[in-house]
């Protein structure tokens, strides 16, 4: 899909998800800090909202972090070793996924899209791995 397309596809669900009364899981994990600067003055431009999104990642990265060394407590060195390999993996699919979504002829607003899935990602990792450990 073109950017254009992408744009307006977010443009058109952002009523219909506002309506909707339940956010979603990832939404749920943003910190009030990230709504508060987006709401502000400066993350209505499009470096604002990318620095917004760069702020919670550092946050989203520790909880990240927090849930994959409380994963490998309980684990042995042969499972820490396919835990890191597979953190590995995901990270550079992260990488690659979202780095897709920027391209230098979709202008800044694709800067935007790829910040924001980056977060996202890292928000559904962090699931993962807290589930993984509660698994075992």
């Amino acid at each position: 899909m073109r950017l254009a397309g992408m744009i307006l596809a977010l443009l058109a669900a952002g009523p219909a998800m506002a309506a909707t009364p339940e956010k979603s899981l990832i939404e749920k994990q943003y910190t009030p800090a990230f709504q508060r600067c987006l709401d502000s003055p400066g993350g209505a431009s499009t470096f604002g909202q990318i620095d917004c999104t760069s702020a919670e990642l550092k946050v989203q990265d520790v909880r990240l972090n927090a849930a994959y060394r409380q994963a490998q407590v309980d684990l042995n060195a042969r499972q820490k070793a396919a835990l890191t390999a597979a953190q590995r993996a995901w990270i550079a699919f992260r990488d690659a996924d979202c780095g897709a979504w920027q391209d230098e002829d979709w202008g800044s607003l694709s800067r935007v899209l790829a910040s924001f899935c980056v977060l996202n990602r890292t928000i559904e990792r962090t699931q993962q791995i807290r589930d993984y450990a509660g698994s075992h």
